[in-house]
């Protein structure tokens, strides 16, 4: 029986430990090609699957052998405070569902993301011997290695292949931003194991510096070269104060580092071999600040919830940014992840937030500063003195990574790779530096014993719970990205019947419905089109049943996501859509895009669509209705001008202000505008025939058709949340609110 006990203790203890190296190995260079978000959605997912094993494991164990360790750290509470903040914010979000699983919102700063940081936290930071620690350093490395060779290639332009991947912006850490910071972090963390590493892991270590080095030059974002000054020059202040432990030959690698850095950074050279490759937009600090404020004006304890933080741009951005030629473009982050964390977590939120950045540097410095060391620490005596050597170094390079990382956290904002090294480096160092471990004993009837089965039975069946709820949420996006595919290569039947699986396997994403409702429109609209002069009763019953699916389903994504300007906005498209079929469809419109403006109020979009219904509306009354007639003429104009007033190139509007123009009989000033949208639409040839027509004194439409309905043209500034329909050409302008750029958080 104690052999068979003994057996079973380490089946456990190596599903808890090779899960963990597996997550390490995983995270930073996984994707996948067959969901939307190929990087973060399907990194969220294997480390869920993976921490959750390897959680079961540890529980299993501690039943079988009946007792268990904690390291006593008061990190430990820093951390539950962080999560409990997010739980809180999350319950209390503008978008639950987003805010608990990220995607089609930011998946890195979903509460379920969080969730599996923190279970890899306390694995690492309990379970984790010092060895293990240092085993998982390499792993880490090993796959940093990977993730910075194929960075390297695709900056170079040698991509891999797969249709995605064809652009040099593409790496498996995030943006191009991403990878530098990414590598920037772990520059210190290397040149380290550099350091203390024999044979062929130094030659390993010293590849991946050379790799690092590349990379850097590549990217040569400014920010990124502050975050290895920083790092850098940590090197060097603990190699200064701890030559015991330091070569000081060694100290010419942070020396060069640093200043390279300066170098880049003072005289911004431009190196004709290495051009930019891949040009990123991010918002400026200055904007960040101010969305943030206002948000938490509205919103001050937990914020409007993790991952909203689109919504507070949408709502509070400034109307000077609708004049950019980004206006039809959703920001998801802020600037950086400290003025992010405020918008969408509150005070409460920034607060835990610096604290998780402060506290494992603040113990680190203690224990380094400290009379007290491995070697004279009980327990610690009998290890080899050159293995407490290469221990006390890594906590010196965790620690200057970890300050690298205070600086990028205020500079620039996060996605699951680079929150995953971060936790990784706070577990590591924790399990370094705790000297203390309690061990529980549970006895057979003992109340701690009842407690901890107690809540071991609570954590399995939510945990299996929600491997389950994820797995079937991952099939659905599996669909939901077929179902793309299917309609890019023009296969309807295919791709209908892969979105309705979709949204069969998730009900409570309100993308799949919206999706589906501009599917069922389009099938509406051939089957319309293709339906003969007099149709058959079955094909007039397709035809209604198309356009009831059409409205249930976006009707469906607004009661999903009641605070999604996109949602309303695909409303109001379906109904504009479908004027004349279904009684009243103007209102139902007009109703829709109201709503969308309460959550978005200087959409020039927005406000063009309603003046476009009113002119509509305006148009199909009789002579007997000139009143109605002429204030439903006056509406169009007032919302027009306001679309026009946020941006003066926006085309659509300028296309019915003309119309409204004409319809009041106003034909100079109805000519002047579409000679506007003939300058920005020069190959469009019904303009001329409508010019022709108003300088013949005839109407604008004289033997020519009024353009579709527009679809809704938000979207997103970092995820692949492609429409069904194809958005209408952005308009030229400057941006002053966000900024093309060397730097950004998107991918």
């Amino acid at each position: 029986m104690a052999k068979e006990t003994s057996i079973a203790l380490k089946i456990c203890d190596w599903f808890a430990k090779y899960s963990i190296y597996a997550a390490i190995f995983l995270t930073p260079v996984l994707f996948l090609p067959w969901t939307a978000d190929v990087l973060d959605f399907n990194k969220q997912t294997v480390l869920i699957l993976l921490v959750f094993v390897a959680l079961f494991a540890w529980m299993l164990k501690v039943l079988i052998s009946g007792k268990f360790e904690i390291n006593v750290s008061k990190m430990h509470i820093v951390v539950g405070i962080l999560f409990l903040i997010s739980l809180m914010a999350t319950l209390f979000s503008i978008n639950k569902y987003g805010s608990f699983w990220g995607w089609p919102q930011s998946t890195g700063e979903s509460l379920l993301s969080l969730t599996g940081l923190v279970i890899f936290y306390f694995l690492v930071s309990n379970t984790f011997s010092k060895k293990n620690i240092f085993t998982g350093l390499l792993v880490l490395s090993v796959s940093a290695f990977l993730a910075e060779l194929i960075g390297v290639f695709q900056l170079f332009g040698l991509f891999i292949p797969f249709s995605f991947a064809k652009s040099a912006s593409f790496n498996t850490i995030g943006s191009v931003g991403s990878l530098g910071f990414f590598v920037a972090l772990l520059l210190p963390l290397t040149m380290i194991m550099l350091i203390t590493s024999k044979k062929w892991l130094k030659v390993l270590f010293a590849v991946q510096l050379i790799l690092s080095a590349l990379i850097l030059f590549l990217v040569n974002y400014p920010i990124v070269w502050w975050a290895v000054i920083v790092g850098s020059a940590l090197v060097m202040v603990f190699g200064i104060l701890k030559r015991n432990l330091f070569d000081g030959r060694w100290m010419a690698l942070p020396m060069f580092f640093l200043a390279v850095s300066l170098f880049f950074i003072l005289l911004n050279p431009q190196i004709p071999f290495i051009s930019q490759k891949a040009n990123e937009v991010f918002l400026t600090q200055k904007s960040s600040l101010n969305l943030s404020l206002q948000a938490i004006k509205e919103r001050p304890i937990l914020g409007s919830g993790p991952g909203t933080f689109s919504y507070d741009f949408l709502k509070f951005k400034d109307p000077s940014f609708s004049k950019s030629q980004l206006w039809n473009i959703t920001f998801n982050q802020a600037s950086s992840k400290v003025l992010n964390d405020l918008a969408t977590t509150g005070i409460l939120g920034l607060i835990s937030l610096l604290a998780f950045m402060a506290f494992p540097i603040f113990y680190g410095v203690k224990f380094v500063v400290s009379e007290k060391g491995f070697g004279k620490r009980e327990g610690d005596l009998s290890e080899e003195k050159e293995t407490l050597k290469i221990y006390w170094v890594v906590i010196l390079g965790i620690l200057a990574s970890l300050t690298a990382n205070v600086l990028v956290y205020f500079l620039y904002n996060s996605n699951i790779a680079l929150a995953f090294l971060n936790f990784f480096l706070v577990a590591g160092l924790i399990g370094l530096i705790s000297s203390e471990k309690k061990e529980y004993e549970l006895k057979p009837s003992s109340f701690l014993t009842l407690i901890v089965t107690f809540v071991f039975t609570l954590v399995f069946i939510f945990g299996l719970g929600l491997l389950i709820l994820d797995g079937q949420r991952y099939i659905a996006e599996i669909n939901y990205y077929s179902a793309l595919k299917s309609f890019q290569a023009g296969n309807q039947d295919a791709g209908t019947k892969s979105l309705t699986a979709a949204a069969s396997l998730n009900p409570s994403s309100d993308l799949y419905f919206r999706q589906l409702s501009l599917v069922y429109l389009s099938l509406f609209q051939l089957e319309l089109k293709n339906a003969a002069t007099t149709p058959s009763e079955e094909q007039k019953n397709k035809v209604q049943s198309l356009i009831a699916g059409a409205v249930n389903a976006a009707k469906i994504a607004t009661g999903l996501n009641p605070k999604s300007t996109t949602d309303w906005a695909n409303l109001g498209y379906v109904y504009q859509s479908l004027y004349g079929l279904i009684g009243d469809t103007s209102t139902f419109a007009l109703s829709a895009y109201d709503q969308a403006l309460t959550f978005d109020p200087n959409n020039p979009y927005l406000l063009a669509q309603e003046g476009a219904v009113n002119y509509v509306s305006a148009q199909a009354l009789g002579q007997d209705k000139a009143d109605q007639k002429a204030q439903l003429l006056s509406a169009a104009k007032d919302r027009l001008d306001k679309a026009i007033g946020l941006n003066a190139n926006y085309d659509v509007a300028l296309y019915y202000l003309g119309l409204v123009y004409d319809a009041l009989g106003d034909k100079a000033k109805a000519i002047e505008e579409f000679k506007k949208v003939q300058q920005l639409n020069p190959d469009d040839t019904s303009i001329p025939k409508i010019l022709s027509n108003l300088n013949s004194g005839l109407p604008a439409l004289q033997q020519t058709t009024p353009i579709a309905p527009t679809p809704p043209t938000t979207t997103d500034s970092s995820s692949t949340n492609a429409n069904i329909q194809n958005p209408s050409v952005t308009p030229d302008a400057t941006n002053d609110s966000a900024t093309p750029s060397k730097t950004a958080p998107k991918k």
